[in-house]
């Protein structure tokens, strides 16, 4: 059961997920250091964290399912600040926290891809949530006065749980029910029901944009 640093944020972050990360905190800079000597992953976990100077109880992470990230490059201040870029590897639980060495080190189980993943369900529950996704997609573009002919998306249900959370405004404790859960129909279903609430959203949106554009277009006789 391997040790894994940690690294408690208000985010949560999935498998493919580019993170981009300013690390000033000592503890943290350490962690920084130490990855970068040693070329192993740390995780990145839920915190309840919400206070701008964190007690020991606002650092500890709150959630056990994070997700394990590997720096992909990184840049070090005179000062000992870091600005480093990171990609999202595996989803892990927490099995036993060890405590601050100065940051927080725990035993983890790294998990797997859900074990419905690839069953008929999670296929059929994929379409729903690709038409959604794209619908959102045509939508933030309208927005924008642009448009796309087609998207595309990952071709699995896994792969695309994974893309569609990474991408979405949703939450931090809503996005976390999604990287808990050992179903991949179960996120599928998670995700579509935030894909329908922000496409009403934004297809009201559209439909104000729209409407000030083309008024705005009118010539007064």
């Amino acid at each position: 059961m391997p040790e894994l640093p940690l690294f408690p944020l208000q985010i949560v972050v999935f498998p493919g997920e580019s993170v981009p990360l300013h690390i000033f905190e000592p503890r943290y800079r350490q962690l920084v250091k130490d990855t970068l000597q040693s070329g192993d992953p740390f995780g990145i976990v839920l915190t309840r964290r919400t206070r701008q100077t964190a007690t020991p109880e606002d650092r500890e992470p709150t959630h056990e399912v994070g997700c394990t990230v590997r720096m992909e490059s990184n840049e070090a201040f005179p000062d000992g600040r870091f600005n480093i870029s990171c990609i999202g590897e595996q989803r892990f639980r927490i099995v036993e926290k060890l405590g601050e060495r100065p940051y927080w080190v725990a035993n983890v189980e790294l998990l797997e891809d859900p074990p419905d993943a690839e069953s008929a369900e999670a296929y059929s529950a994929y379409s729903d949530t690709a038409g959604l996704y794209r619908e959102h997609l045509g939508l933030a573009l309208a927005l924008q006065n642009s448009w796309q002919r087609t998207y595309r998306l990952p071709r699995r249900p896994n792969p695309l749980v994974n893309h569609i959370a990474s991408s979405i405004e949703a939450p931090a404790s809503v996005k976390q029910e999604v990287l808990k859960s050992e179903s991949t129909v179960e996120q599928l279903n998670l995700l579509s029901r935030i894909l329908r609430a922000s496409n009403r959203q934004l297809t009201d949106r559209v439909g104000l944009h729209h409407k000030q554009r083309y008024e705005g277009l009118g010539v007064g006789n």
